[in-house]
């Protein structure tokens, strides 16, 4: 997934930069779809919407949410997809470094709000907990907010950061 909606300015000594407090919705994807296609880089798609994971569908060429999903994180898309979204939307992926620091914040922290485990902070182990059976909409756990206030960053759907040489590296867990 990417992160999308309100951004949140963090600092780290000499190093600064925005990052978005939300997920990016499967609404927001699909607007940026409408827009510039689902193209393929590398032989890879920018979403897979054959996988029944999908939760964008395509009719007629418009590219839209599936029912009581717009406000679900996108999944099943590409490092390609998830750069070119932040490309399009203006935006960049962060990199490892950057990810981790929003996550953790200053006191390196386990999981983003804190370092004991607390059932109901984050969208894992499918609905055995939470009601959720794969992803809940964006925001849906405040108790369990970064540092910086940055939402799901641990559960919910996997996110993308930017290459470090050839490798796309994936943060912060999924719903399993």
């Amino acid at each position: 997934s990417l992160k999308g909606g309100e951004m949140i300015f963090i600092a780290k000594g000499d190093s600064s930069y925005y990052i978005d407090k939300y997920e990016v919705t499967n609404a927001e994807y699909a607007q940026f779809l409408n827009a510039r296609g689902n193209q393929q880089e590398e032989g890879v798609l920018w979403i897979e919407l054959r996988s029944r994971f999908a939760l964008i569908e395509e009719k007629e060429g418009v590219f839209a949410a599936k029912d009581s999903f717009a406000t679900h994180p996108v999944v099943e898309i590409s490092w390609y997809g998830a750069n070119a979204y932040c490309e399009w939307a203006g935006k960049r992926l962060p990199n490892q470094r950057e990810w981790r620091y929003a996550c953790e914040g200053d006191e390196h922290f386990k999981y983003p709000w804190g370092n004991v485990f607390e059932q109901g902070y984050a969208n894992i182990f499918g609905d055995k907990y939470d009601g959720y059976v794969r992803t809940a909409p964006v925001g849906s756990y405040p108790q369990g907010a970064s540092p910086f206030g940055l939402m799901d960053m641990a559960g919910n759907v996997w996110e993308w950061t930017w290459a470090e040489g050839d490798i796309q590296f994936l943060r912060g867990g999924s719903w399993v």
